[in-house]
């Protein structure tokens, strides 16, 4: 890729798809077919019809992906839409962000509000924002500081942190209210704060203000707040502190 020529689209443009080595596309530029480059720079109304496969991806304004992304290093803002899977090692996603298929990653910070249409899978997940997902999260370590609401299917986490966003009061949050909500939580260790599930499966297990969980297994220790928990099931030696 090093001998290959830089693209910059710019205004109401249209541009074949190929190898580059740097593509900035402005304005409602597109490129029409799949784009493989060094650095893509989406900003504008900037669309690709097609894949995107690049060593870093940036994306603002209101960028579309009509295929897959995929990048060593992916930052995304403002209000962008991947319609297949978004895999990155490195990634920061903030504003309104939607991707339909999987999003994958090593490191995945993600603030604003996400939405992923099939599942996520990573090993460190950090949110600050509101999160959408249809399926299945999976991470080594997960750390959420959650706005009203956060929807996620299931989740599986060696470690998982929840709290209340640490921003200032979203204008129709009610004071109480749940910031997330999921059917089923397994993991090594779980601490949780205002968090809505049906089943929870963990080693270590804390339940404090404002949760509501219908049924805990777990088989280490398990410290719940009174009237968090209406089934609590022993699978193992524990501890249990009321």
């Amino acid at each position: 890729m090093m001998d290959t020529m830089d693209l910059k689209v710019s205004g109401i443009t249209s541009m074949p798809g190929g190898t580059y080595g740097t593509v900035s596309i402005s304005g409602s530029g597109q490129i029409m077919g799949d784009l493989h480059a060094r650095m893509v720079d989406c900003s504008g109304a900037a669309k690709v019809l097609g894949d995107v496969t690049a060593e870093r991806l940036y994306v603002s304004g209101a960028g579309k992906i009509q295929g897959n992304a995929q990048a060593t290093e992916v930052d995304i803002s403002g209000a962008a839409k991947v319609e297949g899977n978004l895999i990155g090692a490195q990634m920061k996603v903030s504003g309104a962000v939607e991707v339909q298929g999987n999003l994958r990653g090593q490191q995945l910070t993600l603030s604003g509000a996400v939405a992923v249409g099939t599942g996520i899978e990573a090993e460190e997940v950090y949110l600050d924002g509101v999160l959408q997902v249809q399926g299945l999260l999976n991470a080594e370590h997960m750390e959420c500081f959650c706005g009203p609401t956060c929807e996620v299917e299931d989740i599986g986490c060696a470690e998982l942190v929840v709290r209340k966003c640490k921003r200032k009061k979203h204008l129709f949050e009610k004071p109480g209210a749940f910031v997330l909500k999921v059917h089923s939580i397994e993991g090594d260790r779980v601490d949780l704060e205002y968090t809505k599930a049906d089943v929870i499966r963990a080693g270590e297990v804390r339940l404090g203000v404002g949760c509501r969980v219908r049924r805990v297994e777990y088989s280490g220790t398990c410290q719940a707040e009174p009237g968090t928990v209406e089934e609590l099931v022993k699978i193992g030696p524990a501890e249990v502190m009321e």
